[in-house]
């Protein structure tokens, strides 16, 4: 099961999961068999009149198990200073567990990558982030996120209202989760200045969106453009030998300029290097051509590699700065910003 937000205001947040997808294969199977039921008592009772009840059963039998009839939930209450997780079907509440204040004693967040080797094979195939909380109490929880967004909200969400250290898991090594703590064994990393994360400016750094720096970064990006220019004016060069008249040439050339300007943006507004630069009490994460990100200084907590994703991790949010970058970068990253962070 995964959890996503469904509520959430200054006193509580709610976060709910209809099952994953096992419930939910389990639930078509055993509609099927229902409704295979409901065939046969149909030819088996119909001169009798005694459908109703193999209709009754079947139904019942797939209902109850249909994941939309199955909600987990779990409520965050700040007022009362409890986490509570229930599990209910059709309404009716079957399990209930409570997490006061003062039997927690930690948590922890972590994440993990899965399908690598299917999308390594298979370009079409996509690896897949998980992110999860785990709460050191009694009893003892661990719980999945839908994303790192969601786990942070919860986290911080905690952090406010609960007295509880909060941690979290780098490479298999847990860390405090505050700037200091978030540190490579508590000590600085220098900046490579290579060609993934390089200072390019006056408190100003520029980082690879993914690994290999900005060769491989560009390389893709520019083999597309220049597909689609030479795509353009061959076909252009054929419709002006073969005498295209349909639609006017100089239309032509205006929709083949359009195309290629708009692919061309797409792409590169993709790929383009992240921008952190320290401007007047502010962190300026510029992650497109065009448009940025402002961030007080006194609201980030720093820069985390979690499911090979680097992302600056802020109390307003999360900002995903790269990806597939070795972790030692965004313990570099983080190490340059910690000079102007609250400890």
């Amino acid at each position: 099961m995964s959890y996503k937000i469904c509520k959430q205001n200054d006193e509580r947040i709610v976060l709910q999961d209809t099952g994953g997808i096992i419930d939910f294969i389990f639930g078509i199977v055993l509609a099927s068999l229902g409704a295979g039921v409901i065939y046969i008592g149909w030819f088996s009772y119909q001169d009798t009149g005694e459908i109703f009840m193999p209709l009754i059963i079947a139904l019942v039998g797939c209902c109850f198990f249909f994941p939309v009839f199955k909600v987990n939930r779990l409520v965050i209450d700040a007022v009362n200073k409890e986490i509570i997780k229930t599990k209910s079907w059709f309404g009716i509440t079957t399990n209930k567990e409570v997490i006061t204040n003062r039997s927690l004693s930690l948590l922890e967040m972590s994440g993990f990558t899965s399908g690598e080797v299917e999308a390594f094979f298979d370009s079409t195939e996509r690896a897949n982030h998980h992110y999860s909380l785990k709460f050191y109490s009694y009893p003892e929880w661990s719980l999945s996120m839908r994303g790192f967004s969601t786990m942070l909200d919860v986290a911080l969400f905690i952090e406010r209202h609960f007295d509880t250290d909060l941690a979290m898991v780098v490479q298999h090594k847990r860390h405090k989760f505050s700037a200091i703590g978030l540190l490579k064994n508590h000590q600085i990393t220098p900046l490579p200045n290579d060609s993934t994360v390089k200072e390019v400016g006056f408190q100003e750094i520029r980082v690879a969106s993914t690994r290999g720096g900005m060769v491989r970064q560009w390389a893709v990006p520019i083999s597309l453009i220049l597909w689609a220019i030479m795509t353009s004016g061959f076909l252009l060069y054929l419709s002006m030998l073969e005498g295209f008249t349909s639609i006017p040439f100089a239309i032509q050339q205006i929709i083949a300029f359009i195309f290629v300007s708009g692919l061309s943006y797409l792409i590169m507004n993709n790929c383009v290097s992240t921008r952190l630069k320290i401007d007047h009490g502010n962190l300026i994460v510029k992650t497109s051509l065009f448009g940025a990100r402002k961030y007080p200084l006194s609201e980030v907590i720093g820069v985390v590699n979690v499911a090979k994703i680097t992302y600056l991790v802020t109390r307003q949010g999360s900002e995903q700065l790269a990806y597939k970058i070795p972790t030692k970068y965004s313990y570099a990253i983080h190490s340059w910003l910690m000079p102007y962070l609250k400890r």
